[in-house]
Parts: structure tokens; C-alpha cells; sequence
């Protein structure tokens, strides 16, 4: 295959695996007055977010919310409903010793099936990131401790506020 040809049909498949189901604000709102008291504090430090799916298992992704240590792939067993493997292979790579034990792991997995959301992320500040939209995607919504102003850049993505003290990614909101 021609190398243009290539980069054609990977961009097609991209494009055509990406397109996301509007998110209305009746359900942002909605979602909001669920989560808005839920402190998440049992993964205050930690970022998880499902990577991939089928019947059988989830493959979550596991790392620090901050800094830019390598990640755990983690895979958990639908029919079992526990934890098949904890990979390291990242962190061995880097020769970083590890900087979760396997309950903390573990913690984090529950907590996100507790929600079922495709990624939660909250900082040592206690701002919470979460996507409960779309699987592979970066936070769509950004609960703030304390409001800032009426856009701010975290993780590399502007957020606009929304309402009291909740953002949305400003290339996520879809109307």
C-alpha cells in the first residue's frame, strides 16, 4: 500500500471511530446534581481511565494524577469480577520502582466501576476531572475546589465554566 494511501485509511478509521453522540446540557445537568457533593477522595493522587472493553474484560490505565510517571495497564475480569493482571512493563522500562501497591490498584478499579465512568482523575488540590461520556477521551467535565473565572487551562485543555464551580472541555461540548 502506498504510504498515502496508508495515512488516508488510518485517518478515515480515526475520524469515523470518533464521532461522539451530542451530550445535551439536560444530561450535564443532571449529572452534575448527582456527583456535585461526591468528594472522590478514596483516589485523591490517582488517574484511571478504561482503555478498552468486551465481553470478557476492561483494560484500565493507571498513573499518578500529577507528574509524568509511566502508567499500569490493569485488566479485570468481567465474569470474575476482580483483577486478572496488574502490568508493570511501563514502569520497568523507565526503572521506576513501582509508586502504587496492588490494593491502591485495586481501590482505584472499584472506585471507577462504583461510577462507571471512562476516566476519573483527582489531584492533590482536590479538583476533580471526570468523563463519563466517552471511552478514550480526556475529561469532559472539571469540578473545581474553588472557582477560578470563566475559562481556565488544566492537563492542556481549556474549560469553560459552566455553572457554580463545574467547567466543561471547551472541545467536548457539543450542542
Amino acid at each position: 500500500m502506498r504510504p498515502e494511501m496508508f495515512i488516508y485509511f488510518i485517518v478515515s478509521l480515526f475520524s469515523c471511530s470518533n464521532h461522539n453522540t451530542p451530550i445535551s446540557d439536560k444530561t450535564i445537568d443532571e449529572f452534575i446534581a448527582k456527583y456535585n457533593s461526591v468528594k472522590f477522595d478514596e483516589i485523591k493522587g490517582i488517574s484511571i481511565s478504561q482503555r478498552s472493553r468486551n465481553t470478557n474484560e476492561v483494560v484500565y490505565v493507571i498513573g499518578k494524577s500529577e507528574g509524568n510517571l509511566p502508567v499500569y495497564f490493569v485488566t479485570y475480569d468481567l465474569q470474575k469480577g476482580n483483577i486478572n493482571t496488574i502490568n508493570k512493563s511501563n514502569l520497568e522500562k523507565s526503572k521506576v520502582p513501582d509508586y502504587f501497591t496492588s490494593e491502591e490498584i485495586s481501590n482505584a478499579v472499584k472506585t471507577i466501576r462504583k461510577y462507571d465512568f471512562y476516566f476519573l482523575s483527582v489531584d492533590s488540590s482536590e479538583n476533580v476531572y471526570i468523563n463519563p461520556f466517552y471511552i478514550n477521551e480526556p475529561a469532559y467535565l472539571l469540578r473545581l475546589k474553588m472557582v477560578t473565572g470563566d475559562s481556565i487551562v488544566r492537563k492542556g485543555y481549556v474549560y469553560e465554566l459552566y455553572k457554580e464551580n463545574w467547567y466543561l472541555n471547551k472541545t467536548r461540548k457539543i450542542n
